[in-house]
């Protein structure tokens, strides 16, 4: 029993020593400048505004006397810098950018303070601030077109019209069968580049608060792999075929507000849509041509949901269709808001 337990030993001692030499090995192999940009809470000169206790990157486009537009990016945890094609609308609108709470170039937050709740607050927030006595126009996208369908469903007088492009879940019905299409696949080549990621945000000079974890985020999530489940949201199955320019995801957010909707078994639990009974103004509701999960067929089952919608398939365009495709979405986005 002793050289049993004393193979054991040397076998596990044996083991630790192979781990140590691999994950310093990696260490210097993936040695090299990395970094995240700073957020306003190290820069002020980015521009921003505080609401309360809360300090939001944003930028506006366009004169404040025409009626105001807020745009909601995606995620949770992105940030709005692919939607920036649409400041076109600034020609004739007063149109609204900001990076929600501890994402983008917003200051970080802790995780509690991350929640689907508090992303709606802010949201109305936003809306308040710019726009308090008159309604507001939305353009959602992703994440962000559940937000703004939860904040029509409990605003219903807040919002003139409203863009909602391809949302995630609206309800538990359709998270569960999010969940069932949005799987990583693992293999050997998605681990290894996950794990040479986070070797890689070891480096980060003087890292701050979440620095790493965001670097490792806002990484993994382009990988152009296969496993990575964001692909079948492109044409053909390629990442590099969206539009996908950010300055820094927030993996905090993105995991935090995730987290916080599931019940104690892992099914996400969520009601946006109570309440949309009341909003009878005509919704545009945009799909792109090639995302195979959350696309045209996933978001019949969403637009039913609203009193009165309509439907446009955007061609040859993926999940980013905002920004591959802005000249054709800005052209169907007026027409709706020119709408009588």
């Amino acid at each position: 029993m002793k050289k049993v337990l004393r193979y054991i030993g040397w076998l596990l001692a044996g083991l630790l020593i192979v781990l140590i030499s691999l994950s310093l090995s990696l260490f210097v192999i993936t040695r090299g400048e990395y970094s995240v940009p700073v957020t306003v809470e190290h820069d002020p000169s980015i521009p921003h505004i505080e609401i309360g206790n809360t300090t939001f990157h944003v930028e506006t486009h366009g004169d404040t006397v025409n009626k105001t537009i807020i745009v909601i990016h995606g995620g949770p945890g992105n940030d709005f810098r692919y939607l920036l094609p649409l400041k076109e609308l600034a020609k004739k609108y007063f149109v609204v950018f900001y990076d929600q709470r501890g994402t983008g170039l917003s200051p970080r937050v802790d995780a509690s303070e991350q929640s689907l709740e508090n992303s709606l607050k802010d949201l109305g927030n936003i809306i308040d601030y710019f726009s308090p006595n008159n309604d507001v126009y939305l353009i959602g996208h992703s994440w962000g077109a559940m937000l703004a369908t939860g904040y029509i469903a409990q605003n219903p007088t807040r919002v003139g019209k409203a863009v909602i492009a391809e949302p995630g879940m609206l309800t538990s019905e359709k998270a569960a069968e999010y969940m069932q299409k949005f799987r990583i696949e693992p293999n050997w080549s998605l681990l290894k580049s996950m794990v040479l990621i986070a070797f890689e945000s070891l480096h980060l000079k003087k890292p701050n608060k979440q620095d790493r974890i965001d670097y490792i985020f806002s990484r993994i999530g382009m990988l152009d792999m296969e496993g990575n489940p964001m692909r079948k949201y492109f044409c053909n199955e390629d990442i590099n075929s969206g539009y996908l320019p950010y300055w820094r995801l927030s993996g905090v957010a993105s995991q935090s507000i995730m987290k916080k909707g599931m019940d104690a078994e892992g099914n996400i639990q969520i009601d946006l849509v109570s309440g949309l009974e009341n909003y009878t103004s005509k919704v545009l509701f945009m799909v792109s041509e090639c995302n195979q999960i959350i696309g045209e067929e996933f978001q019949r089952g969403h637009i039913k949901h609203f009193p009165n919608a309509e439907m446009v398939i955007v061609k040859n365009a993926g999940h980013t269709m905002l920004g591959e495709k802005p000249e054709e979405c800005i052209a169907i986005i007026e027409t709706y808001f020119e709408e009588m």
